[in-house]
Parts: C-alpha cells; sequence; structure tokens
C-alpha cells in the first residue's frame, strides 16, 4: 500500500482497481470472496495450515461450498420426504387397503344379492303370471262347461 492506498499490478505493470476487477470478471472468478486473494500477511498462517483446513480453504474459495451446504439440505430433504412416502405406504398397506378390500368383498355380495333378488322378482312374476293364465283357462273350461250343461238343461226340459 502506498500512502493508504493498494497497488495494483499486471504482469509487472502498475494497474488501476477497476481493471484488475474485469480482468477477474473476464474469467469468472468472485472477487468479493473473503479468500480470493491470499494476502501478504497471511501467506504464513496458510502455508501453515493442515491438508483439511487448505481444502476448506480451497473450496470457499472456489465456492463449492456453498453447494455442499445446499446438497448437504437437500440430502436431509430427501430423507424427510422419503420417511413422509414410508409412513404414507404404511397407512396405506395397514389401514386403506384393507378397508377397501371389505368395502370391495361388500360391494361384490351386495351385488349377488342383488342379482339373486332380481331374479327372486323375476320368478314371482313368472309364478303370478303362470297361476293367472291357469286361472284364465279354468275360467273358460268353467265358461264352457256352464254352456253346455244350460244347453243340456234346456234339452231335457
Amino acid at each position: 500500500a502506498i500512502g493508504g492506498r493498494n497497488k495494483y499490478l499486471i504482469n509487472g505493470h502498475v494497474a488501476q482497481q477497476n481493471k484488475v476487477q474485469n480482468l477477474f470478471h473476464s474469467v469468472q472468478l468472485n472477487i468479493h470472496n473473503p479468500h480470493f486473494l491470499i494476502m501478504q500477511g497471511r501467506i504464513t498462517k496458510v502455508i501453515n495450515m493442515g491438508p483439511l483446513e487448505v481444502l476448506g480453504l480451497i473450496a470457499e474459495a472456489a465456492g463449492t461450498k456453498m453447494y455442499e451446504s445446499k446438497k448437504e439440505a437437500a440430502i436431509k430433504t430427501i430423507d424427510k420426504k422419503q420417511a413422509k412416502v414410508e409412513e404414507i405406504n404404511n397407512i396405506l398397506a395397514e389401514d386403506i387397503k384393507p378397508s377397501l378390500e371389505k368395502l370391495a368383498k361388500e360391494r361384490k355380495d351386495y351385488m349377488d344379492w342383488m342379482n339373486s333378488n332380481a331374479e327372486v322378482e323375476k320368478d314371482e312374476r313368472f309364478c303370478t303370471a303362470h297361476a293367472f293364465h291357469q286361472a284364465l283357462q279354468m275360467t273358460e273350461r268353467s265358461k264352457e262347461t256352464l254352456a253346455s250343461m244350460r244347453e243340456e238343461g234346456q234339452q231335457i226340459q
């Protein structure tokens, strides 16, 4: 820093801050990430970091740490949804399917009863029609018998 200002160099030549920012933006690097640039005073600290700390620093600088947290949140959501699906499947298997099977059996029994009842009513109508037909025939025979008896009665007189 010169006089309280930062000094920026591109290929060894002095450059303005916005020119450096444009250069980084042109290659799609996020300069607003706190670990994007390692300042002079922190280089020793970075060198002394362990492998996991360096990996975490690189992941944060590359912007993948944000996606890891989103991935973990998505996995938690998927696990919750899967648990809900299993709960729904259990409810289906334990409550709804037996009820549906019972209702299907009751429906079949009702349909069988309806068919039997319709058959009984049909047979009753047939029996009534047969009895009516026999009564008509008997009436006709009775009329014929009565007519022949009247004729005989008239012939006898």
